[in-house]
């Protein structure tokens, strides 16, 4: 399993000037963690002032991007949707991606294991003994990869049954019903802990975070909901029957989908539901 360092340097080879959007906890990370140094030129910010920096790069305001282009601009900030308009509306000539759109880069999706460890990385923002305290939502996750993983070995059948148990007893303690016929990509994020409930027959894509008190669930017709990648559903939402959430998409709470059918950067919400808002 290659590290995300690794995989993300693969995939920037062919930029020379990559320049950071975001200034806060995000972008820190990134650059301790994730990104190349020599591949960083600088970094900008909304808010910067003069002189600013972060690990060591400047902190520009984002007039600089229109001043001096970079190849290749990554945003590291959960507003990364409203980032993606900015950048259109500046006029600005280079591609832009998530920070977390790169994890997911030739990604074998199949493997359990790549998906766990991005699951982890995803939740992560303190050490691990601290997240499963804090969050330990996440056993839920580590259960379900665990035991989707050790069921394709027939040899290790026994742990299956033994992981099998596990996962019901942390979804039982955490209020998250996760079936193990759930299709999940990568980054899969349960906000809270608390009264989450998926129908066996949900696809989920990467980076699918789930507030509590929310329902993906099929309908006395058949139909199946389908989340693609990057979309957050807040609060008391309910996605039901055949809808199709597209990606990059937020489900405001209280939103009630049923067959719906969504289009990309969106920002959804009602009983029932309508797109309120797109992005680009």
């Amino acid at each position: 399993m290659i590290g995300i360092k690794k995989k993300i340097s693969m995939s920037l080879k062919n930029y020379n000037k990559v320049v950071i959007w975001g200034a806060g906890g995000l972008a820190s990370t990134a650059i301790k963690n994730w990104l190349p140094a020599e591949k960083i030129d600088y970094i900008v910010d909304k808010n910067a002032k003069k002189g600013d920096f972060l690990k060591s790069y400047n902190i520009y305001s984002v007039d600089k991007l229109s001043q001096e282009p970079p190849e290749l601009i990554i945003v590291c900030s959960s507003a990364y949707i409203e980032i993606f308009k900015n950048i259109k509306d500046m006029g600005i000539k280079c591609n832009y991606k998530y920070i977390y759109e790169l994890f997911i880069e030739n990604h074998k999706f199949k493997n359990e294991l790549s998906n766990l460890y991005i699951d982890i990385l995803a939740t992560k923002n303190c050490n691990f003994i601290k997240l499963l305290i804090t969050k330990p939502q996440v056993l839920v996750n580590i259960s379900f990869r665990l035991a989707k993983f050790i069921k394709n070995y027939k040899v290790l059948y026994p742990i299956y049954l033994l992981l099998y148990l596990l996962h019901h007893i942390f979804c039982m303690l955490t209020s998250i019903q996760l079936p193990l016929d759930v299709n999940a990509g990568p980054g899969l994020i349960f906000a809270h802990p608390g009264t989450i409930v998926f129908t066996g027959k949900a696809k989920l894509g990467s980076f699918v975070t789930v507030y509590h008190c929310c329902t993906i669930g099929t309908t006395l017709n058949g139909g199946s909901p389908i989340i693609d990648s990057f979309v957050t559903i807040y609060t008391g939402s309910h996605l039901l029957g055949a809808t199709h959430v597209a990606k990059h998409s937020k489900i405001g709470a209280l939103s009630l989908l049923l067959d719906f059918k969504g289009e990309e950067y969106s920002t959804i919400a009602g009983i029932p539901a309508s797109t309120k808002r797109r992005f680009l």
